[in-house]
């Protein structure tokens, strides 16, 4: 941890010699008296003189120092736990607003693709309290909805968002999971990393886009995880022996995922059940003891020095109804 004390003004240390003022004797300090002997010994008196003055000394310098905005920034803190990097990318178009053909017990058939695979992702996120999460959208453009962080409350809502309005009308799968590599770059971690992408179709990708995605993946030693929605049972099978032959864009996108050089699963699922048994799988594979470095905001310590400012202001005031103003 980076234990370096800065100033927000530092401007203002220029005032600290102020704090000396109430060690200046004045003269509305003195009594009128005819002869100092005839005053007896008040030990108790002179103490109580020196913690006021001390207490109207500290009462400034805490107020200066205060002001000039103590702290520490740039801290990073090491730390080290069991999780991953995973980004959830998911499909936004507008047929996962179509009804999957589910036959389960907690989600009835006629539920949106869309409602089975929230219900699904937000459970996997519960499960994963010490990872770094990210989630994005893609349709006809891709969008990151909430960055990596450990808030799982911000994940909780951007999966919940996208219960909100109408899917796109267009898939861009291969802009989509682009963005999300490139998401990955710069940071840096020990962790693992995984792209879980959770679409009901695929796309057909050319030369350029493919050897972008293989690169991205193997720069960053991503693991990729396809949650394939089947609508209907006219829907591909992909878990089938696929022919080369096959011109779906479902069973082209899963033949080049099968020939990348980073690790890669297919989940194909059909109902609520298998889409829960899928996130449950994922969930067993990304455990791993990791170490990362975390970047903690500034910590501001002007509250602590106006607190004790305000402390010696307090003592100052109790002192001062105990002192002797006029002798009669």
């Amino acid at each position: 941890m980076n234990m370096a004390i800065d100033f927000a003004a530092p401007w203002l240390l220029v005032l600290l010699p102020l704090a000396l003022l109430p060690l200046v004797p004045r003269r509305a300090d003195t009594l009128a008296f005819a002869w100092l002997a005839w005053l007896p010994d008040d030990r108790a008196g002179r103490w109580i003189g020196f913690v006021a003055q001390g207490s109207a000394v500290l009462a400034m310098l805490a107020i200066v120092i205060g002001l000039a905005g103590p702290g520490r920034a740039n801290r990073q803190v090491l730390r080290a736990g069991s999780g991953a990097q995973i980004l959830i990318l998911m499909d936004r178009s507008a047929s996962m607003d179509e009804p999957m053909n589910s036959k389960g017990v907690e989600v009835s058939a006629g539920d949106s693709k869309n409602k089975v695979a929230r219900a699904s992702l937000t459970e996997f996120v519960a499960q994963r309290p010490n990872d770094r999460l990210a989630f994005m959208m893609f349709g006809t453009s891709p969008l990151l909805a909430m960055p990596f962080t450990y808030d799982h409350r911000a994940i909780d809502a951007a999966i919940a968002g996208t219960a909100i309005g109408r899917g796109m009308p267009d898939t861009q799968l291969d802009l989509g999971l682009l963005t999300a590599i490139g998401e990955f770059n710069g940071q840096h971690s020990s962790s693992r990393r995984a792209i879980v992408l959770v679409s009901d179709g695929g796309a057909k990708l050319d030369a350029r886009v493919r050897r972008l995605i293989e690169d991205g993946l193997l720069r960053n030693q991503i693991a990729l995880y396809f949650i394939y929605l089947r609508s209907s049972i006219y829907s591909p099978d992909l878990n089938a022996a696929v022919p080369s032959s096959e011109s779906s864009a479902e069973a082209e996108l899963h033949r080049y995922f099968l020939s990348l050089r980073t690790p890669y699963r297919l989940f194909q699922t059909g109902n609520a059940k298998s889409m829960r048994d899928a996130m449950a799988e994922i969930n067993r594979q990304q455990n791993a003891i990791t170490t990362f470095v975390e970047h903690l905001p500034r910590e501001d310590w002007s509250p602590y020095c106006f607190a004790a400012a305000l402390a010696a202001c307090v003592l100052l005031m109790a002192l001062r109804l105990c002192q002797v103003r006029v002798w009669s």
